[in-house]
């Protein structure tokens, strides 16, 4: 396929940096679904955590994994409030690292688009 008359060259520097802006639009689509999960995780930990503040015994169901542990109420809300700290420090993490892919992406964007103008497509998808 022959290329425009006025189509700057692609350098091999060039064709690295669109692979390394597919590589980080990938990514930060996993992460995306990586904080989506995350946040469906948290959701369903306050819901557990409302659902035993309605409990009226002292000895309530915990899942671990694919069985169920009875423990206390006191000692199933310190586990659902620890895990609903983990949880919460993930999506930070997860955040953070999206924003930072995001500014590589823009840069690796900007650089390309200087120099290819309309003649390349790096949007995300």
């Amino acid at each position: 396929m022959p290329s425009a008359p006025n189509a700057p060259q692609v350098t091999k520097e060039d064709q690295d940096q669109i692979n390394a802006f597919g590589r980080l639009n990938n990514h930060y689509h996993e992460i995306q679904g990586k904080i989506k999960a995350k946040k469906k995780y948290s959701e369903d930990l306050e819901d557990a955590s409302n659902e035993l503040m309605l409990a009226d015994g002292d000895i309530v169901k915990y899942s671990y994994g694919f069985v169920f542990v009875h423990m206390s109420e006191d000692t199933a809300e310190e586990k659902l409030t620890a895990a609903q700290e983990e949880v919460d420090q993930d999506i930070t993490a997860l955040e953070g690292e999206l924003q930072d892919i995001r500014k590589n992406m823009d840069g690796l964007k900007t650089t390309l688009y200087s120099k290819f103008g309309n003649t390349i497509n790096l949007e995300e998808e």
